[in-house]
Parts: structure tokens; C-alpha cells; sequence
């Protein structure tokens, strides 16, 4: 397959590099209208003040890609699958434009000699000569445009600068008075700055190709250099009249304009669906990467609005900014500064919900606030009071990747890196959208003392490690401030296994099994043995609907308790119908006081079908004749977490099956949710919701699932692939029918209507009862019971037909 992209900037050079990783034999042709290889414009600015030269900002480009330097599009053609530049023609099979945006001037300045737009090295290299001996006039108040002055500012044969602001602030006007005097103090102090808001040019003169004088509604400046960083606007001239446009080039949300072999990404695209044409590097980037995944066809992945991060580091301050697309005019504000720390935190409320996040000289944990515009949570005050003050990891150095200087600091001593280059294996710092490269550079520099040439160097996994389990303790010492209803301590449940004569080293082959289980490293053992000791104080409310109780009764089994029941039994079940003390009006005082209290916080687990037919009326719970639809609806609204456990809670199960009189559902289906976590079985292995439970706790995250929500650690796994009689299937040695030889001899059971080879579920390697059998083993064919609709599809003793 031939691809082609034209645009050579940080969208365009990803797309091509990210095209041959994934695929070498692709030919890729990367065409660009400029006459240098691909470079980052981030750090134009560098050229400007000469700290760099273009080499120095170049972006790396795959070797096996046929780039082609000063090809301007002229002409696209469609039908016959052809771009036409001034000199020549390319044929493709996909094509992908990545043409950026263009900065805006208030007025031409093609043929004045003494005015530039800053948006190419070329137009750095006319600032660089241009502002010597000239007074320097800038006319802009965004990033582009503060930027620009910090580097001129900071320069010596720069002597004066006027800022043109048509507002009255600088950056952003929902800003707080004491961050625009902080901003305004940052650029002013020198006294090399003059910053004239509410004004703009109203006139100029111009003699011999050069302003000579220049008329605001303020100032009158003689023989200046003008710079516009007023803004940008889609590069999209040559296709206008060929793609559908608007402001950009209109796409899907796979990034697909309106021909099907043609993918527009970047500043250029305006994906219809929302109006969104993208503004950051991320956005970009996360569009590229659903093109790409379209094109390829792998794991394909339609385009969604995340949050915008953008950064702006000045001499005396950094300034930080997330926004979500809920952010609305009509806002609340919370304001927390420190006049002698020099440090402002602005939060922007809409609804109670995070939407806005400005910071000056802030510490403030980026990832934890992303997480919450993302999550639509509301929001602790308090903790974001409490964590306000710089802590250990010192200052934000990499707002996309959430990187830290001590963060930097930790994989250089460990790991002995000496350059940016060696970074990229341990971290993206630096390298997502580039902004930060320079204060990565000079953390990597700075560290170099820090390193022990005796030690060993450590790998990115073993740092990542390292990292995972020191996030999973302060994740466990978090749980353990919480407060259940229930009293239990690890002590109590040290005090039952010993009572019960299970040796620590049962308990040790026990936690390195659930380990394992989890696809988690042997180094987490100590920390899944912790996890579960603090198991008890999350917060659980257990509901039984339509079902059998199978799922419940499985783990209280009088005879011969395994671990997992007694971990269960440890468990803060605050709320279960089948095994709590408490009945009737007092039982129901108990639900409301968690549902109350502990908003958030609480996790849902849900056992059996919800009946819908008749409004739900096929079930009715508790003292108030509650419908089960109803109570789950009112329990699922707050709950940090909601976990179908056993198939009738997954699609209905035994509950749904033909004719399904009652209606019933699964819990999913029943909320019109797509969050719920699946944990199927009839019924389900107790480990799989321990290790469910686990990663919640551990990790503050769930564990990757399938398209069903199962967790990929218990459900990724075949039957069939992992049977002990699957020997027996290779050499077709079959029961043919119950009692025979090959039933005694342990044949395999498929032509006995086992449905292993369609079952995804870690049954033979798990099992039950504290890993004592499972139905194969005790000679009963596998009924694929975790699978979506088995009991009309696979629980009878015939061969599966598809």
C-alpha cells in the first residue's frame, strides 16, 4: 500500500514514522512546501535568540520514508487518485493531509521588508535579522505571541519591546487580577517591556517597502519591526472546492474526509461531529493514531474529545492550563494563592464538575485533575487544599506525560542515562508535543552527578515497576483511612487462617497464584498480600435480584474454608440480603447510611438478573416492596464501582433463557450502562472477584477488559487451549458416550457436547475450591457458562453447531 501525507510538522512526521513501525512494508512518501527536513515549531524561538540551529530542532523521520522538500500542493485529484505539486505528480492509496494552519495578519506584508507572521524557520530567520537597532512591536496577547517576547526580552541587542494587546489582559481573560499582574510583573520588570492594552494599529506610513511610522489607538512608533502572533487558522486553500469544508477539512471521527482515501489530521481537520479542530499537540497525535488505526485496520478507534493541556514556562513563572470541552461561560471559581510562594491555583467549576484548571508556579498532581475533568467526578476541595503545596517530586516538567523533575531525576540516577536520546525507552517526556524538550535536556544535565558508575543500571521496566508499586502503596495507605462499618484488622484474619491450621506458606503459594493470575510481576506479591489485608475497607454493597444465590453460597461453604472464602468472609460487606445479621427496616437503614455517607466511595457488586418486564414487577425487595430495576438504579448512581458477578447478573443468564417470560436482563443492559464489569460464571471463581477487587484497590484502575468488560487476566484464555485433556483431543480420543473407556480413561469430552473450544475463562488453571477440580477434570464437559447467552446456546450435552 502506498500512503502519502502531505505536511511535514510534529502530525504529519508522527503519522509517517508511527505508519512504518507498525507496518515496514508500507511505502510512505512524506511531502512538505518547506526547504528543511521536518523541525519542531515549538521551539522556533530557539533559532530566533540563536541557542539552536535547525539541525537542533529536527524532528527525527524513519529512514525507509521517501520524504520530498519544497513540493507545494497545487492540484488533488480524486478520481484517479493523484496529488500534483509544482513539479510533480504522486499516486497514492490512502492519502493523509497534514497541512497545519497558517498565522493570521492584520494586513499584507508580502513586499514589506520590516514585518513578519512568526510561524516558519525562514520567518525566524527575518525576526533574527530584522530587530536589531529597531524597536520590536508585537501584536498578540496568546502563547504564540508571550513566548516570542520572552525570548526577546531576555535578549541583549534587543532594547525595547511593545506588546499590542486589543483586550485588557494578557493570556487568558477568565484569569484572576492577581495571575494577570504576575503574568504582566514576569514581561515588565526589566523595564525593556512596554505592554499597551485595549490598543491596536489604526495606520501606518510606508516608505520604500518599510513601515516608517506605526499608528495605534494609543502610541505612534517610528521605524519599528513588526511581528503578528495574532493567531492561526486552518491551512486548507489548496482542497477548498475538492473536500467539504469549513473551518477545516470536515471528517469522521475516524478522521475520514467525505472520499474514503482521504484522512485529513491536525490543525487542518475539523471533525464534524463535534466542531472540533485541533488546537495541541495530544489532540493531534490522538488523531493521527485513530487514522492510523482506520487505515490499518488494527484495533480500530473512533476520535474523542480529551482534555487540552497546554503549558507556558517564562523566567519567573510556569503557568499550566487543562480544559475540558464542558467548560461553559457560566462558571464557578475556586481561587488558592500564596503570595510568598508566588503560586496561584485557579479551578473552574461547571456543575460541580471540574472543567478548567489554570496554575502558576503550581504543584498540583495534572494527572489526578485530568483524571477528574475526564471522570465528570465531583470534586474534594479539600484534597486539592491539601495537596496544594509542592511535594516531593518538585516541579511540573512535562504536562502531558504528568512528568516531575524528581520524576526525571529518579530514572536518570537508576538507570544512567547521559542524553534526550536515551530517554525515550524509560519516558515520552519531552517528546509528545515537545514544549518541554529543553527542560527535560537541562534536568538530564543537571542529574549526571546523581549517577553511581558502580551500580547497576536499571531497565524502563524495572523503573516502571518500581514506580507502579510505590503508586499501589500510597493507594493502599489511602484505603486504609477509610472507616467501614465493620471492625475487622488484618490481625483477625492472621488470627483465622492460623486458627484453621493454613500454614504461611499456603497463604504465600496462595497470594503468588492470585499474582500470576493478575498478569502482575513477582515483585507485586507483597503487595497483593497487603491489598488484601486492607480488602476490608472498601466499602460493599452486595445485591442479590433474580438468581439462585449460587455466586454467594460459593463462598460460604461450611466444609474445609479455602482462602479466598475466608478473605471473602474479611471482606466490609456492609450490605449482603443473604449473609448480614440485620433484617427488615434495620437492614434497609444500613443500605441508605452507605448510599448516604460513603457517595463515591462504595462498590456495587450485583448478583443475579433484572426483571423488566411488567415495570420490574416480577421482583420486589425489602420492606417497601422495592422493584429490583429500582434498587439497582438507586444503588448504582453513586457507586465508585458496579461488578456483575455470575452469568444471570452478566446478559440474564438461566433467568433470560427462552421464553424469558420475566424480561430479564443483565445488569448493563438494565442501567443502559456500558461501564459495568463482568464478571461471569455459574458460578463465578471467587479469586476472580478477589483479584477484581485487588486491582481496584491496588492500582485505582481496573485491569484491561475484553469487549464483554471481563477482565482480560481471568476471560483472555481459551478452555480448550489450557484443558488437561486437550492431549487427548490432538489425537482424537473421544467419551462417546458416559461410563465408557474413554470416560474412565479421561478422554477428551467434545463429542459429548463439551464447549471448551468457545469458552474464554481461566477455569482449568484456576479451578475451584481452593484449586482442588473444576467440571472437566470431575468428568462433565465444559458448558461455556461465562459466555453471552449459553444456557439457549451451549448448556446441553450435544456438539455446538455454529
Amino acid at each position: 500500500m502506498r500512503i502519502v501525507i502531505i505536511g511535514s510538522g510534529i502530525a504529519g512526521t508522527y503519522v509517517a514514522n508511527t505508519l512504518k513501525e507498525k507496518d515496514a512494508s508500507l511505502e510512505v512518501i512524506l511531502l512538505s512546501d518547506e526547504k528543511y527536513p521536518p523541525y519542531d515549531r515549538i521551539h522556533l524561538c530557539r533559532l530566533i535568540d540563536e541557542s539552536e540551529k535547525i539541525d537542533g530542532i529536527a524532528l527525527a523521520v524513519n529512514p525507509t520514508v521517501q520524504l520530498e522538500l519544497n513540493q507545494k500542493i497545487i492540484n488533488l485529484d480524486k478520481q484517479n487518485k493523484r496529488v500534483y505539486t509544482q513539479d510533480a505528480m504522486y499516486s497514492y492509496d490512502k492519502l493523509i493531509i497534514a497541512t497545519g494552519s497558517l498565522p493570521i495578519s492584520l494586513f499584507g506584508i508580502e513586499n514589506i521588508s520590516n514585518a513578519a507572521i512568526f510561524r516558519s524557520a525562514d520567518d525566524s530567520k527575518i525576526i533574527r535579522e530584522g530587530i536589531k537597532n529597531r524597536e520590536v512591536v508585537i501584536v498578540g496577547s496568546g502563547p504564540i505571541a508571550l513566548e516570542l517576547l520572552e525570548t526577546l526580552n531576555a535578549m541583549s541587542d534587543v532594547k525595547d519591546i511593545t506588546l499590542l494587546v486589543r483586550a485588557s489582559h494578557l493570556y487568558s481573560k477568565v484569569l484572576s487580577h492577581d495571575s494577570m499582574d504576575t503574568i504582566h510583573e514576569a514581561y515588565v520588570g526589566n523595564g525593556k517591556v512596554r505592554i499597551s492594552y485595549e490598543d491596536e494599529i489604526v495606520d501606518k506610513i510606508i516608505q520604500d517597502s518599510q513601515i516608517t511610522l506605526l499608528k495605534t489607538k494609543k502610541l505612534e512608533i517610528k521605524d519599528p519591526f513588526l511581528i503578528f502572533g495574532t493567531g492561526i487558522k486552518p491551512n486548507i486553500e489548496p482542497f477548498r472546492g475538492i473536500l467539504k469544508s469549513k473551518k477545516g477539512l470536515l471528517t469522521n471521527n475516524y478522521m475520514q474526509t467525505e472520499d474514503t482515501n482521504i484522512y485529513a489530521i491536525g490543525e487542518c481537520a475539523e471533525v464534524e461531529a463535534f466542531h472540533f479542530v485541533a488546537g495541541h499537540v495530544k489532540a493531534c497525535v490522538s488523531q493521527a493514531n485513530c487514522a492510523i488505526s482506520h487505515i490499518l485496520g488494527l484495533e480500530v478507534k473512533a476520535f474523542e474529545r480529551e482534555i487540552d493541556i497546554d503549558m507556558l514556562k517564562v523566567g519567573s513563572f510556569e503557568l499550566v492550563e487543562l480544559s475540558s470541552s464542558q467548560f461553559f461561560k457560566d462558571y464557578e471559581k475556586v481561587l488558592m494563592s500564596s503570595k510568598e510562594e508566588n503560586r496561584i491555583d485557579e479551578y473552574f467549576f461547571n456543575f460541580d464538575r471540574l472543567t478548567r484548571f489554570i496554575g502558576i508556579n503550581s504543584n498540583v498532581d495534572t494527572a489526578y485533575l485530568e483524571k477528574l475533568m475526564q471522570s465528570g467526578e465531583k470534586v474534594d476541595i479539600n484534597y486539592l487544599y491539601e495537596n496544594r503545596l509542592i511535594g516531593e517530586r518538585g516541579r511540573l516538567v512535562c504536562s502531558c506525560e504528568h512528568i516531575y523533575t524528581q520524576d526525571l531525576v529518579d530514572i536518570v540516577s537508576a538507570s544512567g542515562i547521559t542524553s534526550f536520546g536515551e530517554l525515550s525507552q524509560y519516558s515520552q517526556a519531552g517528546r509528545t508535543c515537545g514544549r518541554c524538550k529543553i527542560m527535560v535536556q537541562d534536568v538530564i544535565k543537571d542529574s549526571q552527578h546523581l549517577i553511581d558508575p558502580n551500580k547497576l543500571r536499571k531497565s524502563s521496566q524495572e523503573i516502571q515497576r518500581e514506580q507502579e508499586i510505590e503508586k499501589v502503596l500510597k493507594r493502599i495507605e489511602k484505603f486504609n483511612t477509610l472507616h467501614p462499618l465493620n471492625n475487622l484488622s488484618p490481625e483477625n484474619l492472621s488470627c483465622a487462617l492460623e486458627s484453621l491450621d493454613i500454614a504461611q506458606n499456603k497463604v504465600n503459594s496462595w497470594v503468588s497464584m492470585v499474582t500470576a493470575s493478575m498478569q502482575l510481576h513477582p515483585n507485586f506479591e507483597a503487595l497483593v498480600e497487603t491489598g488484601i489485608k486492607t480488602l476490608n475497607k472498601i466499602p460493599i454493597i452486595w445485591l442479590e435480584l433474580a438468581d439462585c444465590s449460587g455466586n454467594s453460597e460459593a463462598f460460604i461453604k461450611s466444609a474445609n474454608p479455602a482462602i479466598e472464602e475466608l478473605i471473602f468472609d474479611y471482606i466490609s460487606l456492609d450490605y449482603h440480603e443473604l449473609l448480614m445479621s440485620a433484617s427488615g427496616d434495620q437492614s434497609e437503614s444500613i443500605l441508605e447510611e452507605i448510599i448516604r455517607e460513603q457517595k463515591g466511595e462504595y462498590v456495587l457488586i450485583v448478583e443475579g438478573a433484572v426483571p423488566l418486564a411488567m415495570d420490574g414487577k416480577f421482583l420486589r425487595i425489602g420492606s417497601r416492596g422495592e422493584t429490583g430495576i429500582e434498587l439497582l438504579q438507586r444503588t448504582s448512581k453513586d457507586a465508585a464501582l458496579v461488578i456483575a458477578v455470575g452469568s444471570c447478573a452478566f446478559d440474564g443468564g438461566i433467568v433470560a433463557a427462552k421464553p424469558n417470560p420475566t424480561g430479564a436482563v443483565g445488569v448493563g443492559e438494565a442501567l443502559k450502562r456500558d461501564d459495568i464489569i463482568n464478571i461471569p460464571g455459574c458460578p463465578t471463581n471467587p479469586t476472580n472477584i478477589i483479584g477484581t477487587l485487588l486491582s481496584y484497590l491496588m492500582f485505582e484502575e481496573l485491569p484491561p477488559l475484553d469487549k464483554f468488560n471481563r477482565p482480560l487476566w481471568a476471560y483472555e484464555g481459551r478452555v480448550h487451549d489450557n484443558c488437561e485433556r486437550r492431549g487427548h483431543y490432538e489425537l482424537g480420543e473421544f467419551v462417546q458416550e458416559w461410563g465408557d473407556e474413554g470416560a474412565k480413561k479421561g478422554y477428551c469430552l467434545f463429542e459429548m457436547g463439551c464447549k471448551g473450544p468457545y469458552t474464554n475463562v481461566n477455569c482449568p488453571t484456576m479451578k475451584f475450591n481452593s484449586g482442588t477440580s473444576w467440571p472437566v477434570q470431575a468428568g462433565h464437559g465444559c458448558m461455556g457458562c461465562v459466555e453471552v447467552g449459553f444456557v439457549d446456546k451451549y448448556a446441553n450435552e450435544r456438539k455446538y453447531e455454529k
